[in-house]
């Protein structure tokens, strides 16, 4: 799911890489489109379905689609980057279970995928949208988006928090059960900073360095001691000191200023990295160290970068997620030591997605859906390429019209 982080790393990459247009090789034989060589910007990783962004503002998916998650009008599966629509101006996105969220330059909002519970907030909960679709709330303020499984939650420009989809738990934090086909203010605050959506529980940051949860807590994953749902926001102890939030299937990362990383919530299979197996319903440091720069929490594994720029896994590995050579879970972060410095992972429901400064796309675990984008369906337990083949090449479509 989007944190700031990966905004930045957006903003960053579009304002000092190029776009490239065509190139021909020495003998003016073929010619070699762009999207073969223009850098990855970000990447977000779903439930079985991927969303990212290249430098020069493309938007790109792959993976399952059978709910229409890839925005490509129709419900066939990709097993390698398939380009959504024509436009040149995307800024940010989030894939969710089943549907997807993204933000174009201009600050409007587009949704698309499964709608079963009113998630994509165009104002309806019927079937599912193959295309993207400017969302109900239209405006052009939005700033930041994040897909949950069943819910989404946006930020806009002014502070407020806004949200849809299911609400069974209370993860829209509006006091009720009652799900929402169009995107609903979040309380009456104006200080909200950053948002993550988990499973059903969702995680917030507000601009003093407060941390902010509701929705689900059955294992603890909102950070209080008691089971009990929370159905409108409640603050995640005194400190004022967090920085980046990410929320996973049924638990919780988060880090500090001062470097320092934190988890919370479910752990059978080691996803709070504290070296046990047990649930915690309150934040602990993860280990002593200070020098964790972003974190990504999965369905049941988590992933963190350091400021050396090495890539550290934790938790569930039945897929190879972890990237560690096994498949065996680690309770403890292990490095991913393929000899790469990274600049931006993300964790998905059994799989994980890396870039490299370079732009590079790296991928490992779960394959069956073609998650990975390295044009198999077959799981790898170590990062390898992906996005160097591009759907086109193969004649499947055309480009969807444009999303204006």
């Amino acid at each position: 799911m989007e944190t700031p982080f990966l905004r930045w790393m957006i903003i960053f990459s579009l304002a000092v890489v190029p776009a490239c247009s065509y190139f021909e090789d020495d003998d003016d034989d073929d010619v070699i489109a762009a999207e073969q060589i223009i850098a990855w910007s970000t990447v977000d990783a779903g439930g079985w379905h991927n969303l990212g962004l290249k430098s020069d503002g493309t938007l790109w998916s792959w993976g399952n689609n059978n709910q229409g998650q890839l925005g490509l009008g129709n419900w066939r599966e990709r097993f390698a980057p398939e380009r959504v629509g024509i436009d040149i101006d995307w800024v940010s996105v989030s894939a969710g279970g089943m549907h997807s969220l993204a933000l174009r330059a201009n600050g409007t909002l587009w949704a698309w995928g499964s709608n079963l519970y009113g998630q994509l907030g165009t104002g309806n909960s019927r079937g599912i949208s193959s295309l993207p679709a400017q969302t109900h709330v239209a405006g052009t303020d939005w700033v930041a988006a994040s897909a949950g499984e069943y819910h989404s939650l946006g930020l806009k420009s002014d502070g407020t928090l806004w949200a849809c989809g299911n609400n069974e738990r209370g993860q829209l934090g509006d006091g009720t059960t009652q799900n929402r086909s169009r995107f609903a203010q979040v309380g009456t605050g104006a200080d909200w900073a950053e948002v993550s959506t988990g499973g059903m529980h969702t995680l917030a940051l507000k601009t003093d360095g407060t941390l902010w949860s509701w929705g689900d807590n059955s294992r603890g994953q909102l950070g209080f001691d008691d089971p009990e749902a929370r159905y409108l926001p409640g603050r995640v102890t005194e400190d004022t000191d967090w920085t980046a939030v990410s929320a996973g299937g049924e638990h919780s990362l988060a880090l500090k200023a001062d470097g320092t990383l934190w988890s919370w919530g479910a752990n059978g299979s080691g996803q709070l990295g504290d070296g046990t197996f047990a649930d915690s319903s309150a934040p602990a440091p993860v280990n002593e160290d200070t020098d964790w720069t972003a974190v990504s929490a999965g369905r049941g594994h988590s992933l963190a970068l350091k400021s050396d720029g090495t890539l550290w896994a934790w938790g569930a590995n039945g897929s190879g997620q972890l990237g560690d050579g096994t498949f065996a879970d680690s309770s403890a972060p292990v490095l991913v030591d393929i000899g790469l410095t990274w600049s931006l992972v993300s964790a998905g429901g059994a799989y994980s997605l890396g870039i490299i400064p370079e732009g590079t796309l790296w991928a490992w675990g779960a394959n069956s859906e073609g998650q990975l984008g390295d044009g198999t369906d077959v799981l790898k337990n170590v990062p390898v390429i992906s996005g160097d083949i591009v759907a086109e090449e193969e004649g499947e479509e055309e480009p969807q019209p444009s999303a204006q």
